[in-house]
């Protein structure tokens, strides 16, 4: 808290700074450009994990049967620079964990990851198949680039309102900056969100006549191996066979609801985590693996998010032993309060117009 205090003095000018290039871009002072495509951003405020990626990949899904379909992304963590195009080559070094995520779930999904969008966006409609649709990443500070339509997400458990800037804060801009989105989606919320509790965000928020907010909660699927072994059990049944604790290992945003999601298989837990994007160095593989190898058969259960499992997977420090103990859980948004039907109304409808 006392840290908090000293740096607050940095969080005022980081904001001052933030509302006047917000209002250069707003007078056409600083240039937005527009595209004759339909472009949909997918942005935060707050730094660090709010479900950008579950609800961009619920996007790719409504939309790629009957669209040609690209995904545009900075690709945090990457360690290239310029323009890449994701290739049978590509790995989370080349274009960064999250992309390469969405790759591996969705192969016939264009990736083209680029510092500037407008480079990428550039180099997307001189592809050999040129998208129908572009989502653009984590774009909602980007404003070099104009989106037809922004779509803003926030963490229920880490709320605008009760934050402030960078660095003695959370917030990338003040909160204010949140009327630039056409839409509001509320994420992690718990699943029995009552409508009470929905309005009450909305108030907090101060949604604008324009804006329409929708809340999700998080759906895991069943925990998958990390590398795919000989043996066939699930991991339902190893749990059921063994009194170890179970491994959590994380190196994202906000772990938080993955911890909490993994109390319901009632064993005790252990927690390693880690900086977002982390790249897992040998030293750290090394401790992970002397820490479970005193476990009895099964041994012990590694439990870790999918984002996680992009750079766990390619890692040419992991050994075949600890690899045959991580498991990773895939998510998908479910939204809540009968929203998902207008949600995806609302997304088709604006592409049709087009």
């Amino acid at each position: 808290m006392r840290l908090r205090r000293l740096l607050l003095p940095f969080s005022w000018l980081y904001a001052l700074a933030t509302t006047i290039r917000n209002r250069r871009f707003d007078s056409g002072k600083l240039p937005s450009q527009s595209y004759p495509l339909p472009i949909i951003s997918v942005g935060n405020i707050t730094v660090g994990g709010t479900g950008k990626t579950p609800l961009t990949e619920h996007l790719i899904r409504l939309l790629q049967s009957a669209y040609q379909v690209a995904l545009l992304s900075r690709g945090y963590g990457r360690k290239t620079k310029g323009v890449k195009i994701a290739d049978e080559k590509a790995d989370y070094a080349t274009i960064g964990d999250e992309p390469m995520q969405l790759k591996q779930k969705f192969p016939h999904l264009t990736v083209v990851v680029a510092e500037k969008r407008r480079d990428g966006i550039a180099t997307l409609l001189n592809h050999h198949t040129p998208p129908q649709i572009i989502l653009m990443d984590d774009a909602f500070q980007h404003r070099y680039v104009k989106p037809g339509l922004s779509i803003l997400v926030m963490d229920y458990h880490r709320p605008i309102w009760k934050d402030i800037c960078l660095p003695a804060g959370n917030l990338r801009e003040p909160a204010s900056g949140m009327k630039r989105a056409d839409h509001i989606v509320v994420s992690k919320c718990p699943p029995d969100l009552s409508v009470q509790a929905a309005d009450n965000i909305k108030k907090k928020l101060n949604i604008q006549p324009q804006q329409q907010i929708f809340f999700t909660t998080i759906r895991y699927g069943e925990p998958q191996k990390l590398i795919k072994g000989k043996h066939k059990n699930s991991f339902s049944q190893l749990l059921s066979q063994t009194t170890n604790p179970i491994t959590l290992l994380a190196g994202i945003g906000n772990p938080v609801p993955f911890f909490r999601m993994a109390e319901k298989y009632g064993k005790p837990i252990n927690k390693i985590q880690f900086a977002d994007h982390h790249d897992f160095t040998k030293q750290e593989l090394h401790d992970i693996e002397k820490k479970i190898s005193h476990l009895n058969q099964p041994k012990g259960l590694i439990l870790t998010t999918e984002k996680d499992a992009v750079r766990l997977s390619a890692s040419p420090y992991l050994s075949p032993q600890l690899a045959d103990c991580i498991w990773y859980i895939p998510i998908k948004p479910t939204f809540l309060l009968n929203g998902e039907q207008q949600f995806n109304e609302m997304i088709l409808q604006f592409v049709e117009q087009y």
